[in-house]
């Protein structure tokens, strides 16, 4: 499903699909592994999370797509910038983080990462970048035909350059998906991605897309499901 809304309620729209996605897996199960998205784009809607009352956090497994080789408590570390939005002071009692050791020599990170999945994950937040990757997953990747590895070591396209990323059979496998996009300068990622698979965001075609109208620009008008 594809839903454009407009900037202004951007944030809002998927933190509100988060939040009814995550009370729709405890209904049915005793535990939801939520998989978390790094980057900019998914900072406001977790800020927004953060205010949210009612939501069971003893009850919430956290995992990450995605991690910049660099330690836990730096700038660049999609753990550092994820907690500090989500999180304004302790965490939560009962929560589980499961967060990947970008500080640890790659491999070993990978597949200690591994060990420790799902073996599907019930919720999977994505963004995308205007060069079309999605967590770690960047054009001409080899990580983007693994079929074996659910983690692997890759390097990214700018600094810090060494990553951990999920392949795309985690993605494939996630229960729920919600793939994040804002900005006219993503609109040709979003593109390709939906409509010839050229990117690598294509791995993540068959999930939800909540777009802005500026990153929705180059998409047909026909077949979108306007908010």
């Amino acid at each position: 499903m594809r839903f454009i809304v407009d900037e202004r309620v951007f944030a809002e729209q998927a933190e509100q699909w988060i939040f009814n996605t995550i009370q729709t897996v405890l209904e049915a199960s005793a535990r939801c592994h939520l998989m978390l998205a790094g980057g900019s784009t998914p900072l406001p809607v977790y800020r927004l999370l953060a205010k949210r009352g009612g939501i069971p956090w003893s009850r919430i497994s956290l995992y990450f797509g995605d991690e910049r080789c660099v330690p836990a408590d730096t700038p660049e570390s999609n753990y550092h910038a994820v907690m500090t939005n989500l999180f304004h002071g302790p965490i939560p009692e009962g929560l589980v983080v499961h967060r990947m050791c970008g500080e640890e020599e790659p491999g070993r990170a990978a597949q200690g990462y591994e060990s420790i999945l799902p073996e599907r994950v019930d919720i999977l937040l994505l963004g995308v970048g205007d060069d079309g990757h999605t967590a770690s997953l960047f054009p001409g990747s080899a990580a983007l035909a693994e079929e074996q590895r659910r983690v692997m070591p890759v390097i990214g396209s700018k600094p810090p350059l060494q990553r951990l990323t999920v392949t795309p059979p985690v993605i494939r496998s996630a229960r729920r998906l919600l793939v994040m996009v804002q900005g006219g300068e993503k609109a040709d990622a979003v593109r390709r991605a939906l409509l010839n698979g050229s990117v690598p965001a294509a791995v993540a075609k068959d999930g939800d897309w909540l777009l802005d109208r500026q990153a929705a620009g180059s998409l047909p008008k026909d077949g979108l499901n306007p908010e």
